[in-house]
């Protein structure tokens, strides 16, 4: 099942430390996803689980 907007931003939420700092990440280029700005994947699925994916390893400490 592919993440909803909502459990992206939970997922960011907990990564970063409060919601105010992962919804400034949420729009800032980001390395690991090509220079995109996560906000702007968040419109399909494939998108999500991209996010969902980079947040994951940035979570782990895994950024390759």
């Amino acid at each position: 099942m592919e993440p909803t907007y909502e459990e992206i931003l939970a997922l960011a939420t907990k990564v970063f430390g409060s919601a105010e700092d992962a919804q400034a990440w949420m729009k800032r280029p980001a390395i690991g996803l090509n220079q995109q700005r996560p906000i702007e994947l968040t419109g399909t699925a494939e998108g999500r689980e991209a996010v969902a994916t980079y947040l994951v390893r940035i979570y782990f400490g895994v950024y390759t």
